[in-house]
Order: structure tokens, then C-alpha cells, then sequence
């Protein structure tokens, strides 16, 4: 196999090794990072989103 076959055939061996991590990537938003831009408050003791009850009396 010549030298620029090989560089070809690493080449592609690295693209399809990286393409295969892109599986196994963190998550875009982690869950504290949701609840918080879903308008609840992260409670990091209990790992858990706390969201407001929304009761609010109207203004009538």
C-alpha cells in the first residue's frame, strides 16, 4: 500500500472514530439549565426544579 493510501485510509479511520463519539456527547442543557430557563428555581440539595404554583389572585 503506498504512503498516500495510507494517509487516506487514517484519515478516514479517524473521521468515522470521531463520528461514532458524537453518540456519547454531554447533553446540550443539563437538567438545572432547563428548569431554570423554564422559570423554576434549581434546588442543588435535592437535585430537583421547583416551580411556582402559578395561584395568583386576579386584578378584576
Amino acid at each position: 500500500m503506498g504512503m498516500a493510501a495510507r494517509a487516506v485510509l487514517g484519515v478516514l479511520l479517524l473521521c468515522v472514530g470521531l463520528a461514532g463519539c458524537a453518540e456519547y456527547a454531554a447533553p446540550v442543557a443539563t437538567v438545572q439549565q432547563e428548569c431554570e430557563r423554564s422559570g423554576g428555581v434549581w434546588r442543588s440539595a435535592s437535585g430537583s426544579c421547583e416551580r411556582g404554583g402559578g395561584g395568583g389572585g386576579g386584578g378584576y
